[in-house]
């Protein structure tokens, strides 16, 4: 393996071709934008937008964000992050800007990519040892087909296009949705459009900075002990206990975690109290509520409707309750959609099931598919770390370094992992079954003991199991000398969680 292709210079993009680099490779990195970092990356990132998590957890291992940044970063602090990120390892001249892979096939041994370079249409094929697929699953915005929308004489525009604020200024504004995009968007219309409707089909749950005002999120959702109290597929010991003898426990520690929220958010004044329960929706999807969203529901900046849109006639949008809109701006904070156009179908076919949702093997590749990983598809809260921690597993992949179960007990662990997405916790296939969190913990270890590396930086355990994560134990952690994972030692594992 000498030469490996990537395909996106968001984070993931940057972090794999960080590792490959390190690891004495040459690297290409194709990126249809004019700059790095995907998502945050300014022409696509809405205004105000920041991260849900705090900067020191939402970081590489081996390069802490700057201590003046606030707790929780902007989206802007983000990206300059990202570009100090590429600057001091190296990664820019490796970078292809204003490139877009058209189609990826995989023949005689090597990958080809065809790709175009879009200022001046010029298009050309370059061949490749190794490819990683880094394009995330927040690339393709996705706004829902309302019927009625040609004759719509406002601006329909995705969360993502909210780059200005001042396109609401004096506006009349709904937005659909009650991700954290929609809610942000609400937030900030609330405070300068004429009129700010929110429109939703139902409530979610969401999450403060600060837990009653005084605890940071970190301590009560980030760490091993909180992550017990989700029914994970493959359990600890402890976990087996809480979800078996220790249930009522776990029923005790979520209604209380919902009173909280109820009391604190004054979720039934706002007429937001959710009807399902929070451990059934904590996933990538639950959000940090923005400032002030909740009060602006309850005075009214913020007139927010249970309903859908039913049709659209000019600038009048028709709910499914009975009731009329007449907007200038509709905004849709309605997610993103998981393609993968480029990849030749034969290959394709292997890795997206019939649902949509991606067949991948810790989420990184696909045993039937050759030479092809993906990293940023095992999303997270803190998506730096897990996205780093993939990169470095494809390395030794690429390498192989890695000691893995045989090709049969790998397909029948990716079966296990489909099947228990849609049936023992349907939340867990959002993002077309992309996303890790809650079971950050759960995930990790298990690439780490795949490199035959400790999974955590101390043997002080009960350290361990309450402190919340924290990506600098992660380079104490890599830069370890492999330890020897036995083969039936992994095959047994794996054998043992698909039982």
């Amino acid at each position: 393996m000498q030469h490996i292709g990537i395909i996106g210079a968001g984070l993931s993009g940057l972090v794999t071709a960080k590792a490959f680099l390190g690891a004495g490779y040459r690297v290409t990195l194709f990126e249809k934008a004019a700059a790095i970092g995907g998502v945050w990356e300014k022409s696509r990132s809405y205004h105000g937008v920041a991260t849900q998590t705090t900067r020191d957890e939402y970081a590489f291992s081996d390069f802490p964000m700057p201590k003046d940044y606030p707790l929780w970063p902007s989206g802007e602090q983000v990206k300059r992050y990202l570009q100090s990120y590429a600057e001091h390892f190296g990664i820019l001249p490796n970078i292809r800007f204003n490139t877009a892979v058209s189609w990826l096939r995989h023949e005689d041994g090597a990958w080809l990519a065809d790709y175009t370079h879009l200022p001046s249409g010029q298009t050309d094929t370059q061949v490749f040892d190794f490819m990683a697929v880094c394009t995330g699953t927040f690339s393709t915005p996705s706004i829902p087909d309302f019927p009625g929308a040609a004759s719509f004489t406002g601006q329909l525009l995705h969360s993502s296009q909210i780059t200005d604020a001042t396109a609401l200024k004096g506006k009349r504004v709904a937005v659909v949705g009650f991700a954290k995009s929609a809610t942000d968007v609400a937030t900030l219309s609330a405070g300068i459009a004429t009129e700010t409707h929110l429109l939703f089909r139902k409530a979610q749950w969401k999450v403060p900075r600060y837990f009653g005002n005084l605890i940071n999120m970190r301590y009560l959702l980030f760490s091993r002990f909180s992550e017990a109290f989700f029914n994970a597929p493959y359990k600890t010991p402890f976990q087996k206990f809480l979800h078996s003898a220790g249930k009522p426990m776990v029923w005790m520690q979520w209604r209380g975690l919902e009173l909280l929220l109820k009391t604190q958010f004054k979720l039934k004044a706002c007429n937001m109290l959710p009807s399902h329960r929070i451990e059934d929706q904590i996933s990538c999807s639950l959000g940090v509520a923005p400032e002030g969203f909740y009060q602006k529901v309850k005075d009214g900046s913020i007139r927010a409707q249970q309903t859908e849109i039913d049709r659209i006639e000019g600038d009048v949008i028709h709910l499914k309750n009975g009731s009329s809109l007449q907007v200038d701006i509709l905004v849709c904070g309605t997610g993103f959609r998981q393609t993968l156009n480029f990849l030749d179908a034969r290959h394709r076919q292997h890795i997206i099931g019939e649902q949509g949702h991606f067949r991948l093997f810790r989420n990184i590749l696909h045993p039937d598919v050759p030479n092809l990983g993906f990293v940023g598809y095992n999303s997270s809260l803190f998506t730096t770390l897990t996205s780093e921690i993939a990169a470095n597993w494809l390395v030794r992949y690429a390498q192989g370094s890695l000691r893995l179960p045989p090709p049969e007990q790998i397909r029948a662990d990716i079966t296990f992992m489909g099947n228990w997405r849609q049936s023992g916790r349907p939340i867990a296939g959002e993002f077309s079954g992309t996303c890790v969190a809650p079971f950050n913990f759960m995930h990790l270890d298990q690439l780490m003991r795949d490199m035959g590396l400790r999974t955590t930086a101390t043997r002080w355990l009960p350290y361990e199991f309450f402190k919340p994560i924290n990506p600098k134990d992660y380079r104490i952690l890599l830069g370890d000398s492999p330890k020897d994972v036995p083969q039936s030692r992994a095959a047994v594992r794996t054998a043992d969680a698909i039982a």
